[in-house]
Order: structure tokens, then sequence, then C-alpha cells
């Protein structure tokens, strides 16, 4: 194998370390005591209804209560299962590292080595783990927004990957650009098109059409992935506008248009 042939296929460190950690996760749910994978998942798992419980108790008691008629007993049962702790704040985040499963784990890695590694070279460690993070948690909100009384756990690195997707069109559709390493244009660093720019490109435009397009697919049959649980495609959304607005705002001054 030439040296160029491994340049392509290496990821970014970054990139490798993120897999790892998800992977050492999932390896830990595989193989640990029930009870303590529940318990881990059951406070780093985003749950949106947890998060309004926390933000506003009162108001989702009341609602909770004048919905389902509940007695004082129930009422202090239903506390006791929404505190989350002082983990709950952080859960916006932390939802991205965990995961249904080794289909959802490899699925995500996949995407994650696909889309995130041109991101990861372009932007460098420290401004990527910023991104990743900050696309997470904006799909987070993007899902509370839609379902604040939601009990139902949201987990997976989707909505990150779906930022790296969006931060991907904000450079890769300048002509004659190419996805190598740091996003050389004829051995030059590309700059970060605008928004209006993006408008502009057709090849752009379709990849957001299509992009969008599949997400509202997968939003009303999830099924069609394999899925036998609801997809938190707000999340997804929420991550991929995140990264589409942002992106520019991760890069060094120099390469933004």
């Amino acid at each position: 194998m030439n040296a160029d042939n491994e340049k392509v296929i290496n990821l970014p460190g970054v990139v490798t370390i993120l897999l790892g950690v998800m992977t050492a996760i999932e390896l830990f749910a595989a193989i640990a005591p029930r009870g303590l994978v529940y318990s881990v998942y059951d406070a780093f798992a985003f749950v949106p209804l947890r998060l309004s419980f926390a933000l506003a108790p009162q108001t989702v008691l009341s609602a909770l209560a004048d919905a389902h008629a509940l007695d004082a007993d129930a009422q202090g049962q239903l506390v006791a299962m929404l505190n989350g702790g002082r983990w709950v704040y952080l859960t916006p985040l932390s939802y991205a590292f965990l995961h249904g499963g080794w289909t959802h784990l490899v699925i995500n890695s996949l995407t994650l080595a696909a889309f995130g590694a041109p991101v990861a070279r372009r932007l460098e460690p420290a401004r990527f783990l910023a991104f990743f993070a900050a696309c997470a948690v904006a799909g987070a909100f993007a899902h509370f927004a839609f379902h604040p009384l939601d009990a139902a756990p949201v987990v997976g690195a989707s909505a990150a990957i779906s930022g790296t997707m969006a931060g991907i069109v904000r450079f890769a559709f300048t002509p004659g650009a190419r996805l190598g390493e740091n996003g050389a244009v004829n051995g030059r660093d590309a700059r970060t098109a605008s928004l209006s720019q993006i408008g502009e490109n057709r090849q752009a435009m379709l990849f957001l059409i299509v992009w969008f397009g599949a997400n509202f697919l997968l939003g009303a049959f999830p099924e069609v992935s394999g899925s036998s649980e609801p997809i938190a495609w707000e999340a997804h959304i929420g991550g991929f506008l995140f990264g589409l607005l942002c992106f520019g705002a991760f890069e060094p001054s120099a390469r933004r248009a």
C-alpha cells in the first residue's frame, strides 16, 4: 500500500477517538450487568420530559396530574421518576455517545467516518470537537422544542453527524473543490461559502433537498431504515441546521468567504 492510499483511508485522530469512545460504551452496554447499564442509560440519555421538569417542575407536574388524574401518591412517584439529578443538564450532549445497539452504532460510525473526517481535517481537533458537541446539543433542543413532554429517551450521534454533513455543504461545493485534507482546492484551502452562495449552487441545493426529503421520509416511515422505534428526525434537522448556519463560526477567519 502506498502513501497516497494510506492518506485516503486513514481517519483523523479526533474522529478515531470519538468512534473508539462510542464503541467502548456500546461494549460496556453489551457485557456489563443489566442493572448498571440501565442506570447509565437512565442518567445520560436525553429525556425531554425530565428536562422540562428540571426547568419548570410545578408546571409539568400540574399538567401531568390534570391529564392523568393523579392522586398524591402517584404524583410523588412521578416526581421521583422525573428527577434526573445533577446529570439532567448534561444529557443534551451525553446522549450522543449512547446508542440503541450495535446496528445503530455501526450505521452512525460509518456516516461519522465518511462525513466527519473531511470536516475534522478542515477544523482541526479542538474546533471539530466543539462543532460536534454544539450540533449534538442543537439537535437535542430541536427535538425538545417539538416534544417537551415526551418521556421516551433519545440516544445516538445522528444529530451531531447531521451537523458535519451540513458543514461539508459549506465548503465541498466550491467549484473545483475536492474532499482532500483541509478541503484543498488546487493546492489552496477552499474558503467557506456564504449561505447566499450555497443558494446559488445547484449541486448544494440538490444535496439539501435530498437530505431534508430523506429525513422527513425516515420520520414518517422509520421502518424504511429497519427501525421499529420512532426516529428523532427533528434532532437530525436541528443538528443539520446548526451545522449549516454556524459552521463558519468554528473555522479560522482566513477560510471564511
